[in-house]
């Protein structure tokens, strides 16, 4: 299992959800999770952002990665990221454990 990233996102000002921005933004997500790059991702409750669960080989390839987020891109949003290693998983979630 390659490392797993934690993005949160944070949100310089609101988002319209109903904006084009918001849907490239959405599209973006959209492809990373069919290319199987991220596992999920989410409006954070009580703060204004995402967080976003990601695979990656390393964290040059994942900032690279989240420097092409439309949000990044325009400047609305800026981004922390945690890399780890599965130590326990759910089974039902298909992530191994980091030998």
């Amino acid at each position: 299992m390659p490392p797993v990233f934690v993005c949160l996102l944070s949100y310089h000002q609101e988002i319209d959800r109903e904006s084009a921005l918001f849907a490239a933004h959405r599209g973006f997500v959209e492809q990373q999770i069919a290319d199987g790059r991220f596992l999920c991702s989410g409006p954070r409750v009580g703060v204004r952002g995402g967080l976003v669960v990601a695979y990656g080989d390393d964290e040059a390839e994942a900032r690279a990665l989240f420097d092409r987020d439309p949000f990044v891109v325009e400047g609305v949003a800026g981004y922390e990221l945690h890399q780890f290693r599965v130590g326990l998983a759910d089974p039902a979630s298909h992530l191994t454990a980091a030998s």
